[in-house]
């Protein structure tokens, strides 16, 4: 009797901790994860939502949680605040150039929302799983290229979230003549997606086109280009100018410090989920 009393209570105690975890986070339908076929950049591309993949979920935490280090690359979770009001990105103070797309303006200082700093390695990897820490996280995708969805979940009525892309690059310009190094940021905006309780394709996000890429030099196609292929061409070019004409190089221009990373403003969401299928 004791022991189908314990197992009546053991039942009860599940029992209410499943309707509570659901009554926390609502699940993103499963119709949602049917064969479809998307368009990449001009391409189709057939994705079965349930073939292989690696999921990211960014877990929305209150303003005041920890700030541990988080830095196991084998997990697939980052935490990020539930509301980002107030989290600002911070800027090369000096010579800013933001992309003309863009309506922000110049010199701006800093973003609204918090960084998530995209990487490519031989591997997924979760290098830097928190912003609570004082600096932001950082992604390192696998090789090759993937066509990226992204989701929210959690209560209902949550206004959406928002990611912007962006591509930072340093312009070094070196005067031959006077042997001085002279610097120039740019912050170039790939696109924004609204992050939905249904999947929506981000894939453009990781791709740049000539117009984006303007006023740093392009060497893609019409469809875009990759956009990590892109920051290794632009990390390998060197350019040669003859200012005035005298057959001589007065100046060379290089690029470093180059970066992808994204701008996320977060309204409440508790969790967001990003999958990565291989092309």
């Amino acid at each position: 009797m004791k022991n189908q009393l314990m197992k009546y209570l053991i039942f009860i105690l599940a029992f209410v901790f499943a309707i509570s975890s659901c009554n926390e986070l609502d699940s993103i339908p499963d119709d949602d994860l049917t064969l479809k076929s998307n368009r990449v950049k001009g391409n189709e591309v057939a994705i079965d939502f349930n073939g292989p993949h690696y999921e990211l979920n960014l877990l929305g935490k209150k303003n005041d949680w920890n700030d541990k280090t988080v830095d196991n690359p084998d997990r697939h979770t980052m935490f990020i605040p539930r509301d980002t009001e107030g989290w600002k990105i911070y800027l090369e103070q000096n010579n800013i150039v933001i992309n003309h797309k863009d309506t922000i303006g110049k010199n701006v200082g800093f973003l609204p929302g918090i960084r998530i700093d995209m990487t490519q390695g031989e591997e997924f990897a979760v290098l830097d799983g928190t912003v609570f820490d004082g600096d932001g996280c950082e992604f390192q995708l696998g090789p090759g290229k993937y066509q990226v969805f992204v989701a929210a979940r959690g209560k209902k009525n949550v206004p959406d979230a928002k990611i912007d892309a962006w591509l930072e690059a340093l312009q070094e310009t070196l005067d031959v003549s006077a042997d001085e190094i002279d610097s120039l940021w740019y912050y170039l905006n790939l696109g924004s997606i609204t992050v939905k309780r249904s999947w929506q394709d981000m894939t453009d996000l990781f791709y740049i086109d000539e117009e984006e890429a303007y006023p740093l030099p392009y060497n893609g196609g019409p469809n875009g280009q990759w956009i990590f292929d892109y920051m290794d061409w632009l990390d390998d070019l060197v350019v040669e100018l003859d200012t005035d004409g005298d057959g001589v190089t007065d100046e060379v221009i290089t690029y470093s410090e180059l970066a992808y990373f994204w701008q996320l403003q977060n309204n409440g969401s508790q969790l967001i989920k990003v999958r990565f299928y291989p092309v």
